[in-house]
């Protein structure tokens, strides 16, 4: 039965078993995020971001009053995050990189703040708290383990630091994407400065990390 099927669907996307009772909808994560917070998102382009929790966000704008938030990313996303969020209103500040048509017109019109930062600075500027407090992530997943790691779709980005940072975690399961990407990445963390080491990859086959985001 379809019951049946979504109970073995749910087991071996969500293994953490204290973790079932928090899935809710799209429509009420979304209600976690408030104005004025800065909302951090998987993805790097269009692969790995999340999409019906900022698509519940903008029927949010269309019914609520006006609100608005600093949206960073690990690069450039697709039209449910640049697009939806800036035809709405809701992106009052943007980092780090973007490339969408809209958005692009609203920083070059001054209604968005923007600030250009090189991709691979981004994570250390966050640890180091130049753009304040985290308070929400939003991370598209694969399935989250059983002991609460949560694993990536198509993309890292910035989501291992985000998830580290975040006052608050919003893990969007995309059951579209196979089960057969579990293993395929390699997470590992690099100490802030002046106390980063060189990476320990000394061949095409070395793995230094977890599969997950712990």
């Amino acid at each position: 039965s379809r019951r049946r099927r979504v109970i073995a669907m749910t087991d071996d996307r969500i293994r953490m078993t204290g973790l079932r009772d928090k899935i809710m909808s799209a429509e009420d994560a979304s209600n976690l995020i408030c104005d004025g917070m800065i909302v951090a998102t998987s993805g790097f382009t269009p692969s790995g971001y999340p999409k019906a929790v900022p698509l519940a966000l903008t029927k949010r704008a269309e019914t609520l009053d006006r609100f608005s938030i600093t949206l960073i990313t690990g690069a450039s996303v697709g039209d449910e995050i640049d697009g939806a969020l800036t035809r709405s209103g809701l992106i009052k500040k943007r980092f780090p990189y973007q490339t969408h048509n809209d958005i692009r017109d609203e920083i070059n019109s001054g209604r968005i703040l923007f600030q250009d930062v090189h991709l691979s600075h981004l994570p250390q500027y966050l640890k180091s708290g130049f753009y304040g407090n985290v308070d929400v992530a939003i991370v598209e997943a694969l399935a989250i383990t059983k002991e609460g790691g949560i694993i990536p779709t198509t993309s890292v980005g910035i989501s291992p630091t985000a998830i580290q940072l975040a006052q608050k975690v919003i893990v969007e399961i995309n059951t579209s994407q196979p089960m057969t990407l579990e293993g395929m990445h390699d997470i590992y963390f690099q100490q802030r400065p002046p106390h980063g080491k060189p990476i320990p990859i000394m061949h095409p086959g070395d793995r230094i990390g977890t599969i997950y985001i712990p």
